[in-house]
């Protein structure tokens, strides 16, 4: 029995785009004048900077979210069928051109990254869960069933490579790496401004 498996799509391509954006945006509007020459109050400032990233961040939310779209993935014997369900489009990889492939299953749900290599080309399918609250547990399922069709149908291609590693551990480890850091410059910015 042949089972589709639906997933959330993201683009990694807008993802990153749109968090440059904000960075940039957000190193800009920190260092220069403009922000504490509209406002008497660092209260206000401080009002502004908040609105107006948390406000950011929505917009961004909203651009990934319009630039996903609904995917299935069908494992047959001989082909694997990604289908976009919007665009009504098909794209059929044949198991004999199929160098490669690794599925990366993280806690949460954070970077779960399909790849398959295809003559010398990754194609990446960064897979979502279907609702935009929150992943559910059949996108966790069906996330481990489409691995372990994977590792049935195509038993000696299922190969880890330093990208996938990269991937993991910015899955993993790297959130916790930023939040070390924004602590040590929390806790230095507290000494500091206790020390004026």
């Amino acid at each position: 029995m042949e089972k589709k498996y639906e997933f959330r799509q993201f683009s990694i391509l807008v993802w990153g785009i749109t968090l440059s954006v904000f960075f940039i945006g957000l190193i800009i509007f920190i260092t220069t004048d403009s922000i504490y020459r509209m406002f008497s109050s660092t209260t206000q400032q401080t009002y502004t900077l908040i609105f107006g990233l948390s406000a950011l961040v929505f917009i961004i939310i909203g651009i990934n979210l319009y630039f996903s779209k609904i995917i299935s993935i069908l494992i047959k014997d001989d082909v694997i069928i990604i289908s976009n369900t919007k665009e009504n489009t098909k794209l059929i990889l044949p198991k004999s051109t199929i160098i490669n492939y690794n599925l990366n299953i993280t806690y949460k749900g954070m970077l779960d990254i399909l790849r398959i290599k295809l003559n010398n080309k990754n194609m990446y399918f960064w897979l979502g869960g279907i609702s935009f609250n929150q992943e559910n547990k059949d996108d966790l399922t069906n996330k481990e069933n489409l691995l372990q069709q994977l590792q049935i149908k195509l038993p000696d291609k299922n190969v880890k490579t330093s990208t996938d590693h990269i991937i993991i551990f910015f899955a993993n480890k790297f959130p916790f790496i930023m939040l070390f850091i924004a602590l040590v410059i929390f806790i230095f910015g507290c000494i500091y401004i206790i020390n004026l």
